[in-house]
């Protein structure tokens, strides 16, 4: 019985370890700096009020490079109003990462849709994953993408800066 205690405090120990290193891909400065700065709302979405949550999957390779890129939640609208192209242009122009970051990953993007016409009012995703997505991967933590379904014309003719 101790022997079976032990076995598990080092399998426990061991998983604990490997999501504790590859967690800080999160604190990356160049994954995150230019993720966010190449993620942008795709227009097509704004122009038809559409917002959504989605899961991409991907992997670090043993030279840091991000391969194997999926939708893990793919839609026929996600892909339609360009959400999921967006994300896999933006994981696919990344640089080379740093070695300590190998692994396999599940990013949460939500693409946020503000509307100034209605005092401001934001539409969050509520998408989930399923419990079978996971496997194994470390989920990071989510980046969220705002857009406004207001032109700037709009904007200016309405009196109210945004």
């Amino acid at each position: 019985m101790t022997y079976f205690r032990l076995l598990l405090l080092v399998l426990l120990a061991q998983v604990a370890v490997a999501q504790g290193s590859n967690s800080t891909l999160n604190q990356d400065p160049v994954f995150t700096t230019i993720l966010k700065r190449r993620l942008k709302y795709p227009r097509q979405a704004q122009l038809s009020n559409r917002y959504n949550r989605v899961f991409a999957g991907f992997n670090v390779d043993d030279r840091g490079r991000v391969q194997d890129i999926s939708i893990l939640n793919h839609s026929v609208e996600g892909d339609y109003v360009g959400f999921e192209q967006t994300i896999i242009t933006a994981l696919k122009k990344l640089p080379s990462l740093n070695l300590r970051y190998t692994g396999s990953y599940i990013l949460p993007i939500s693409f946020i849709l503000v509307d100034y016409r209605q005092k401001d009012r934001q539409f969050v995703p509520k998408d989930t994953l399923y419990v079978q997505d996971l496997a194994g991967r470390v989920i990071l933590n989510e980046i969220k993408v705002l857009g406004s379904n207001v032109n700037s014309s709009e904007r200016i003719l309405s009196g109210r800066t945004y």
